[in-house]
């Protein structure tokens, strides 16, 4: 349309005529941009759905577990920013590296906290006690997450729900103590075990199938809470002031935990088609990762029965496939076994894909991922067996091992019936409790028996590899025995071992207490967190 005087004075008048209707209708009209399908007040359980898909997919299975596997040679990075942090470059120290991490995990802790509030003496469902007891779990697994990776970070006055304008009640929030913030954990813990057998009595009832983990079963949540109490005890036993105490919290615990693999907290929506697990979707897009060589060789050694069935070699290696995998038959002993195996960093590393070998469980794309395992309990429980000294610790890390070969098996056969990329099977047959129990028998007691922590530990660390997200609790374990000065695990990459992740930059770059403790990010390299002998 061509503007003239006349047109314009139309358009004016109208415009007039509008902001009069504006001011005479005030009600409606503030509300014309309001999207009503985006609303700013819900039930708790309808917030519960969202922190749990979030706190499984984006916190454990994500970039966390993808870099914190590289770091503890559970696989090594191959390409782009994984290979960059294998070979300890900027992607160690720079805060842009876990920006989204650090931005979902604080967002999924607001998120717990405010269904906490809601169903509060204080809030709008006083009474749904079960559903703000799983608030309460979930805010102590993120909270952990956070101050596991980031040490001293802000919590109590981040992370909370905002003020009535939508505004952050802390602009800067200031830096916390990791000590302050794991007496938070346990915390919250010991409420939720105090409110989850309450029940719901508020009239918007409790969180059904919105509760997505255990669709409101109180018994299994508080199965967990028991679970990660065990977890995050065992986390500070170096700086307990009563490590004797300390285990046999664990231990206590673990009993009020799951009782077998049936129970564990597996977040299991993903159906290889619209939802994936995070760890194949990572993969498939990217390509970023290979088979670890120092892993194999921990394989190798122990003549551990998982070595026939969790690799498999360069996509499109095996022509009959196309574009597809084959899963690698090795036994360890031919001359080739380590030659397409990923050096773990250093000068040897080639940046490329479709290079090496790779892990099968890079393959399974509907493979759950795991708020806490039913093996990393039996872990758990042997460990501090094991540090108090008891004749029952060989036969709690029997049970272990043979729930992890197990858990293994379930991610291989999950690989192996992935419709989105071809895996082939090789000629092995599946593993069972038999071949567990005698693989335990014959090659794990002897060196059990040899050192019992450090095959307890070992054997942790290689149930803990797979495609359930579980690689951030290795690097906990890691850096924790590091902090004893006993280092199990003969990390072979001859870089510097990142011993935490570098603050998120959204924080860096807007909170001056934030900056301030960040620097150059050198400090990654230098200061443990507080529970494994550091400061800050």
């Amino acid at each position: 349309m061509k503007f003239t005087y006349r047109n314009i004075k139309t358009y004016l008048s109208v415009a007039l005529m509008a902001g009069v209707l504006f001011s005479c209708s005030e009600n409606k009209m503030d509300k014309i941009n309001e999207d009503i399908d985006n609303p700013h007040n819900v039930d708790a359980k309808f917030i519960l759905t969202d922190v749990i898909t979030s706190t499984a997919f984006s916190n454990i299975g994500g970039d966390f577990n993808h870099y914190f596997a590289s770091y503890t040679e559970q696989e090594v990075g191959v390409f782009n920013q994984l290979y960059n942090a294998e070979q300890r470059l900027a992607e160690v120290y720079t805060s842009s590296t876990f920006n989204n991490v650090w931005s979902n995990t604080y967002s999924t802790l607001k998120n717990a906290r405010v269904v906490i509030d809601k169903c509060s003496e204080t809030g709008e469902q006083p009474g749904n006690y079960t559903t703000k007891g799983i608030g309460e779990v979930l805010a102590a697994l993120n909270a952990g997450l956070i101050t596991d990776a980031f040490g001293d970070t802000p919590f109590t006055q981040a992370a909370l729900p905002q003020l009535d304008n939508g505004k952050p009640q802390y602009m800067t929030p200031e830096i916390d103590s990791q000590k302050s913030i794991y007496e938070a954990i346990i915390g919250y813990l010991d409420a939720a075990i105090k409110d989850l057998p309450k029940g719901d009595t508020h009239a918007t009832g409790g969180p059904g199938t919105q509760d997505i983990l255990f669709n409101g079963n109180a018994d299994s949540w508080l199965k967990l809470a028991y679970g990660l109490k065990a977890r995050y005890t065992m986390h500070t036993i170096n700086v307990a002031e009563d490590k004797t105490a300390a285990l046999n919290t664990v231990l206590e615990c673990v009993k009020k935990s799951f009782q077998s693999a049936d129970e564990q907290a597996a977040f299991s929506i993903y159906d290889g088609v619209a939802n994936l697990n995070p760890l194949f979707d990572f993969f498939y897009s990217r390509e970023y990762t290979a088979a670890s060589t120092s892993m194999a060789k921990k394989l190798q050694v122990r003549q551990d029965p998982r070595l026939h069935r969790v690799f498999a070699d360069a996509i499109g290696a095996d022509q009959t496939l196309g574009n597809g995998y084959y899963c690698k038959q090795l036994d360890g002993t031919e001359a080739t076994f380590m030659s397409m195996m990923a050096p773990n960093g250093g000068s040897n590393l080639r940046q490329e894909q479709e290079y090496y070998n790779t892990s099968i469980f890079l393959m399974a794309t509907t493979a759950p991922t795991y708020l806490m395992s039913y093996h990393e309990l039996m872990f758990l429980k042997a460990e501090a067996l094991v540090r108090l000294g008891s004749n029952d610790a060989e036969a709690a890390l029997k049970e272990a091992v043979v729930a992890g070969i197990l858990n293994t098996e379930k991610n291989v056969q999950n690989a192996l019936n992935n419709t989105v990329v071809p895996v082939k099977a090789n000629s092995t047959s599946a593993l069972t409790a038999a071949d567990a129990e005698t693989y335990f028998d014959v090659h794990v007691k002897p060196l059990f028996d040899a050192n019992p922590l450090q095959e307890t530990m070992l054997q942790k660390y290689i149930a803990l590899w797979g495609a359930n997200g579980e690689s951030t609790e290795t690097y906990n374990d890691v850096r924790r025995l590091k902090a004893e000065g006993n280092d199990f695990y003969q990390l072979e990459n001859p870089g510097k071992f990142p011993l935490r992740a570098p603050y998120g930059s959204d924080e860096v770059s807007a909170n001056p207490n934030v900056n301030q403790a960040y620097g150059n990010g050198q400090y990654v390299f230098t200061e443990p967190v507080w529970w494994a002998g550091g400061t800050r």
